[in-house]
């Protein structure tokens, strides 16, 4: 990592035989752009060809933007509590049928 780099992580969520790609990296640091140098501080999950990009705006602080990660990681937990209920009531219901 540069000085300009706080912190960066890149991580890959499908296993190197999937066909899929999917990844996940959170970055915090300086960015020079055409028009100045800034902060740049994002998450983005990426799957195949589809992305978003959760990053800290100019009207946020700081903690506004650890706030929307909290928030965040709270909907995914549930998320992932409901899908582990589902899984324990109903096996092979993530099968799809044609």
């Amino acid at each position: 990592m540069d000085n300009n780099t706080f912190y960066c992580t890149r991580r890959w969520l499908n296993p190197p035989t999937s066909p899929s790609t999917g990844s996940v990296v959170c970055f915090d640091g300086i960015t020079e752009y055409s028009d100045g140098i800034e902060r740049n501080t994002f998450i983005e999950i990426a799957s195949c060809r589809t992305k978003v990009r959760l990053h800290k705006t100019f009207s946020d602080d700081i903690g506004d933007f650890i706030n929307k990660l909290r928030d965040l990681q709270t909907e995914i937990g549930a998320f992932i509590e409901h899908l582990e209920k589902e899984q324990t009531s109903k096996p092979n219901s993530d099968k799809t049928t044609k």
